[in-house]
């Protein structure tokens, strides 16, 4: 985690959900930002319980499509 300052801090590389949503559940940051596919499970893999948390949106806040990386010799 890199804290640009008082209020803002980044969770980067492989752990960095890991860590936000740790930190977020456990009061060490006020909130985590992340994609709800990635952050609902990653929350569960935590054995954190939707008591312990709640997504503040409940709807997509955007309706941007994500793309997927695929090989060049996949063409399905």
């Amino acid at each position: 985690m890199r804290i640009l300052d008082y209020s803002e801090a980044i969770y980067e590389g492989i752990t960095g959900r890991q860590s936000g949503v740790k930190d977020a559940v456990s009061g060490t940051t006020d909130a985590f930002a992340s994609d709800r596919m990635l952050l609902v499970p990653e929350a569960l893999r935590q054995a954190v319980t939707q008591s312990q948390y709640s997504l503040i949106q409940q709807q997509p806040l955007t309706c941007i499509s994500y793309g997927i990386i695929l090989s060049v010799s996949d063409t399905e």
